[in-house]
């Protein structure tokens, strides 16, 4: 039979049965999915003859990442709000209240071409600007599922601190229509894939909350929400329904499988359980939530019930990077020091909630997460020569799955394929101009940040007062 392309003499990992270890093996792929996967000795090699023939000698094949929670278009304030409390008032707010469509746009593409030339082939936005995200996804043939951000805060009269928030109900009603209308355009582009986003439960009405839910459940796709996310959200729920997030979510029948719950760093061990027993999915943000709050996500609470798992590097300006290598890396150290025992989360287990896992917890297994017959070939190609992966020791002990996680950084991605398209080949990104894209952002940032109020930082930001000081 004559396939596409036929891989041959790889190492593979397809995060089939645990990590699916091949040492020297060959994999099909024909009309952008995979055909076979088989060592080297298997006579199923012999039925099949390939138009191209790709050695995989000293390569490392393996399902592309799942970065399952991003906010792209605020990339462009990268590295301007770590370090200090109040992280989004002291930090962020003074640069994104400037951002526009034109700053989104470069911010999205920037952040997208971050992500994949870090091996990150489905991209999960969450953001205002989710059309220019599919437009973005499609041009460069990354997969994505993508979520627009639905709330009803009033920006007209925003709360004082120590107020509920004000709501602008009209408001709620236009996002989430926009949401359905984005989620309609898409419909038949079989890259993309859609959920509701309301932004957290502090930040819509219950009404509108159940309408979007009623909406989501008719098209038979996730919520993927902000829940349980800080000590703001608890204030504002304590004084608007009595109680905290989970419990209400769980009065108004609204935990459930369809739920794909963000965060959790306010959850108790009871809360965490219980929206695990509902059968809801979690997501965990561990960079991002370790440098902005200092805390780490109830994961091993909700392991012990469930394992509907994924991960997401949230957002760069506190998180710095979008980035799985570092997403993977520590969730597995920052569960090891708060349960104060190195057997927490070994190395293939953290693995998996990048790959196989997170494509159960985001409905997409049937498309990607694992290398196997019949799925997407989304495939990254691991340079095994570069240093922090060498040596390759495979008996009586194998080291691979390990330095992957504790020792790579990303830049040992060589080529990224996306449903059977080379997306990046040999380090080059080829949808686009990656000069073009750093140059935009740059350009775009040193706008926004002329209309930054200098003298409010200087009063008011603790991160101007460490630049004084000399640590910036």
């Amino acid at each position: 039979m004559m396939i596409d392309l036929i891989i041959d003499g790889a190492t593979v990992l397809t995060m089939e049965n645990g990590v699916g270890y091949y040492n020297d093996a060959s994999i099909g792929i024909n009309n952008g999915k995979i055909t076979f996967i088989a060592e080297q000795n298997d006579s199923i090699t012999d039925k099949y003859k390939a138009k191209e023939y790709i050695s995989g000698k000293d390569k490392l094949i393996m399902p592309g990442f799942i970065d399952a929670h991003m906010h792209t278009e605020i990339s462009i304030f990268r590295g301007l709000a770590q370090d200090l409390n109040n992280w989004m008032e002291l930090g962020l707010w003074p640069f994104s209240q400037h951002l526009d469509q034109e700053a989104s746009e470069a911010a999205i593409r920037l952040n997208i071409l971050e992500a994949i030339k870090n091996g990150t082939t489905t991209i999960g936005d969450f953001g205002s600007e989710i059309d220019i995200t599919a437009s973005t996804c499609q041009e460069f043939g990354v997969r994505g599922v993508l979520a627009k951000t639905i709330n009803e805060l009033d920006k007209k009269n925003p709360a004082e601190p120590g107020q509920l928030y004000n709501f602008d109900h009209k408001k709620g009603e236009k996002e989430l229509d926009s949401a359905l209308k984005i989620i309609d355009k898409y419909k038949n582009d079989d890259l993309l894939d859609f959920n509701l986003g309301p932004q957290a439960l502090d930040m819509v009405s219950m009404d509108l909350l159940k309408e979007i839910y009623k909406q989501a459940r008719n098209l038979d796709i996730q919520i993927h929400m902000h829940v349980a996310q800080g000590d703001r959200e608890d204030w504002q729920i304590e004084k608007r329904y009595g109680d905290r997030t989970i419990p209400i979510l769980n009065k108004n029948k609204l935990l459930g499988p369809e739920l794909r719950a963000v965060h959790l760093t306010e959850a108790t061990p009871e809360e965490t359980k219980l929206l695990a027993e509902s059968g809801a999915a979690l997501t965990i943000c561990s960079g991002s939530i370790g440098i902005i709050d200092g805390l780490v996500p109830p994961l091993q609470e909700f392991l012990e019930v469930s394992d509907r798992i994924s991960l997401g590097s949230d957002q760069a300006p506190g998180n710095n990077c979008n980035n799985m290598f570092n997403e993977i890396k520590l969730t597995s150290l920052f569960n090891k020091i708060k349960s104060s025992d190195p057997r927490v989360l070994n190395a293939g287990q953290v693995l998996q909630f990048a790959t196989s896992k997170a494509a159960e917890a985001l409905n997409i297994s049937d498309k990607v997460g694992s290398i196997a017959p019949g799925k997407e070939a989304d495939l990254i190609f691991i340079d095994l020569k570069s240093p922090a992966l060498t040596p390759v020791i495979n008996s009586p002990l194998r080291n691979l799955v390990p330095n992957l996680v504790y020792s790579a950084s990303g830049q040992e991605v060589e080529s990224v394929m996306i449903s059977g398209e080379f997306v990046v080949k040999d380090h080059k990104f080829l949808p686009a101009n990656e000069e073009q894209i750093i140059n935009k952002a740059n350009q775009e940032a040193k706008r926004l940040m002329a209309k930054v109020d200098r003298d409010w930082l200087k009063e008011k930001s603790p991160l101007y007062k460490l630049q004084e000081k000399g640590y910036l």
